[in-house]
């Protein structure tokens, strides 16, 4: 996976001028209307979400899993449970049209991810596989003592609640 070609969008989509066209347009669409990215940094386990007394149209959940801990070598042994993950009051947060992106690892995380989505009022509509690639550097420092081969790849969930409507250009 070191060796995927053509991953840059400029020049993608040079035999297709209204691919082309649409990227443009969207593109500018972005530019012109998107809100600088806002976070909390805040400890989820006390902290409860009510308090933030608004709704959000996309959420974007990483939490601080096993599978993680042990891939990257971090040291810090506080790490979540899928319950604990479930249990956050998404539903609460997230507007009637709303998407929700949750990384959810390469193991268990899959079935367990979709549950949650399912548990927060989403639904998955998509399965985006993150293929990690570095040419610097061969894999020996996320090395999984417990596995047998270098896992390269992870999950994010997509999920949708409410209904999409989207404006045909």
């Amino acid at each position: 996976q070191n060796f995927i070609r053509d991953t840059g969008l400029t020049g993608r989509f040079e035999e297709y001028p209204k691919l082309q066209e649409l990227i443009r347009l969207k593109d500018e669409l972005v530019s012109r209307t998107a809100h600088p990215p806002c976070y909390l940094k805040c400890d989820l386990e006390s902290y409860d979400l009510k308090q933030l007394n608004c709704k959000f149209d996309t959420i974007l959940i990483e939490p601080p899993l096993e599978e993680y801990s042990r891939t990257y070598g971090v040291t810090q042994t506080k790490f979540w449970d899928w319950d604990k993950i479930m249990a956050l009051d998404i539903g609460e947060v997230s507007s009637a049209r709303s998407f929700v992106f949750l990384w959810c690892g390469s193991s268990d995380g899959l079935d367990l991810g979709r549950l949650c989505l399912q548990n927060w009022g989403f639904r998955r509509c998509e399965d985006i596989c993150w293929i990690r690639t570095n040419n610097k550097n061969s894999g020996t420092g996320m090395l999984d003592p417990r596995a047998v081969l270098t896992r390269t790849k992870e999950h994010c969930l997509m999920g949708i609640k409410g209904t999409d409507r989207r404006a045909h250009v």
